[in-house]
């Protein structure tokens, strides 16, 4: 065989041996996509002076950015997920998803995965399916100079069962994703917190897709799910708390139920929620430094807690008008409708408290919307007499 020959044919035996190890090595380069969204946000509130909300001496009325988060996504291979998300709003850096997930085995309907970092904790179906898009535009109450919101998402936050903590937990897809369960164990200390005591926060759901269409999409969804988490206590009785007991034989629970009908797709669309639990109605008995909320001041009993029952449902229709050309300016027109009813505590009679909210929603593009929505808000004041306040917002949101 002449050199040249012989030259060639080692180039190409290399080239075969060394392909399989360059596509697996191409394979586990990291593949990253980056999005974020915007929501900009005009509100005014008004209402009956009184011992929880006192407008005298407070901006009742103004401009914000509600959110600005900027994702990035990132997948190595065919097992290995990542996301990051910090936010930017009103010059307040925070970080909100911060985590890894890695599939450590699968076969045909069936997947299991491992997530380790920062995310949300797995309870209430509104929190966690909303954060693109919020038919309601706010989850809870918020209305400046309100003390305290009683409604379904401002009890749970204050006591510290949903939103973002540190953790990890494992996730059980069946049946190609119709049937999901989700164990996980956190710190208990909020967002971006270190764990202030030894005890850890422990949460499960399951959900499952019960009715499909013809085009395999879900049509029906239901799902329960439970936490028990850790209350830490504060070592002094100052509400900011900067220094906490660590260990704490102090504990509480909730336990949800959920149901979905349709999706965020031209047609119906509901979201029910059922939730009760443990409650600390009283902000004198809770304590937080930072975003390390529902945590208790020093001396408090287990007789403290008293048993929160909620209901939440929001309903929405998308009528999408045909646009074969594409030059329609409003694609979709979405209604929506918000009932949130709450009592704090059970064994009490008429200090319970409804939200409603109808909202408009124009939609600019797939990405774009604009929202116009009231919030209508009774609740009883210290006397027992029933007020109520109104708060009339305004929203302009783009994902990119």
């Amino acid at each position: 065989m002449r050199p040249v020959h012989r030259t060639l044919v080692l180039v190409q035996l290399a080239a075969v041996a060394v392909g399989p190890v360059a596509r697996r090595t191409l394979a586990q380069t990291p593949n990253i996509r980056v999005a974020g969204r915007l929501q900009t946000q005009f509100s005014t509130v008004s209402g009956d002076s009184t011992s929880a909300f006192n407008p005298n001496g407070t901006v009742t009325s103004a401009f914000e950015v509600r959110r600005l988060r900027i994702q990035a996504d990132v997948r190595i291979g065919e097992n290995v997920n990542a996301v990051l998300m910090p936010s930017f709003e009103m010059g307040a850096l925070r970080m909100r998803d911060a985590f890894v997930r890695v599939v450590v085995a699968q076969r045909p309907g069936f997947a299991l995965g491992v997530t380790v970092g920062q995310e949300k904790k797995p309870f209430n179906r509104y929190e966690l399916i909303t954060s693109n898009t919020l038919p309601s535009i706010e989850r809870g109450g918020r209305f400046r100079g309100l003390t305290e919101a009683i409604t379904q998402n401002d009890v749970l936050t204050a006591n510290g069962y949903i939103a973002h903590d540190l953790g990890a937990n494992a996730d059980v897809s069946l049946r190609e994703g119709r049937v999901v369960l989700k164990a996980g164990f956190y710190n208990g200390s909020g967002e971006s917190a270190v764990d202030v005591n030894n005890g850890k926060t422990f949460a499960l759901r399951a959900t499952a897709t019960v009715i499909q269409d013809e085009e395999a999409r879900p049509v029906l969804r239901v799902g329960a799910a439970v936490i028990d988490r850790d209350r830490a206590v504060c070592a002094t009785a100052v509400a900011t708390c900067p220094s906490f007991a660590p260990d704490s034989s102090h504990r509480s629970r909730a336990f949800g139920l959920e149901a979905e009908w349709g999706d965020f797709r031209p047609g119906l669309h509901v979201l029910a929620e059922f939730a009760t639990g443990d409650n600390i109605a009283n902000a004198a008995l809770r304590s937080g430094a930072g975003r390390n909320t529902g945590n208790l001041r020093p001396g408090v009993a287990d007789t403290a807690f008293t048993t929160f029952r909620s209901v939440q449902i929001v309903a929405s229709w998308r009528w999408q008008p045909a646009d074969p050309a594409g030059t329609r300016l409003i694609k979709i027109l979405e209604p929506a409708l918000r009932l949130d009813a709450t009592d704090p505590n059970s064994s009490v009679n008429g200090d319970g408290a409804v939200l409603i909210t109808p909202v408009l929603n124009v939609h600019l593009s797939q990405t774009t919307v604009v929202r116009a929505g009231l919030d209508l808000y009774r609740y009883r004041d210290a006397a027992g007499a029933t007020q109520s306040l109104r708060a009339f917002r305004v929203s302009w949101q783009t994902n990119f």
